[in-house]
């Protein structure tokens, strides 16, 4: 996958982050959530009656366990084979959708703003992220998981490097 993303002349790759696909990611953000909180629901009443839950607080930590650690075995999946990312490059910024496959890819040379919304919840933490290019191009966006997603400052260091949001930022 990085050789694809340096075929189409970004500079050198100086980090890649996952990204989610709206819909499933925030669906599965969510159904993970509710599951830790059914969970610790569990292990309350397991404490304050413990002969009400007989061997369900077992079954359930061990269903908890096995939905996290899937959760990490794909993320390390869909890091090696380049699913969902954004790689952010010393020239610009290259997004590859659920095949692995470049999506969208912008140079910070075209970059006209960012703009960054976060959506941050009880069970769910995202920021959707909108790369604004010349007046005719469709903005570049994405969407990356978690309340303190790496991902956000990562990108607005580097287009700051690039000198891109820095000049905007003295201009207004």
């Amino acid at each position: 996958m990085r050789d694809r993303v340096a075929g189409l002349r970004l500079g050198e790759i100086r980090g890649d982050h996952a990204i989610i696909n709206p819909a499933m990611g925030a669906m599965a953000q969510v159904l993970r959530g509710f599951l830790l909180l059914l969970w610790i629901a569990l292990l309350v009443a397991t404490v304050v009656n413990p002969s009400a839950v007989n061997d369900n607080a077992a079954v359930a930590t061990a269903v908890v366990a096995v939905v996290y650690a899937l959760k990490s075995g794909w993320r390390r999946l869909t890091a090696r084979l380049g699913v969902n990312r954004c790689y952010l490059c010393a020239d610009g910024v290259a997004v590859t959708d659920r095949f692995g496959r470049i999506r969208d890819s912008v140079a910070w040379s075209e970059v006209t703003g960012v703009q960054q919304t976060a959506l941050v919840g009880l069970v769910i933490g995202c920021h959707r992220i909108e790369i604004s290019r010349s007046r005719y191009a469709t903005p570049l966006w994405f969407v990356a998981p978690g309340a303190k997603s790496a991902l956000v400052q990562a990108l607005l260091d580097e287009g700051r490097r690039s000198g891109v949001l820095q000049n905007r930022a003295q201009g207004h």
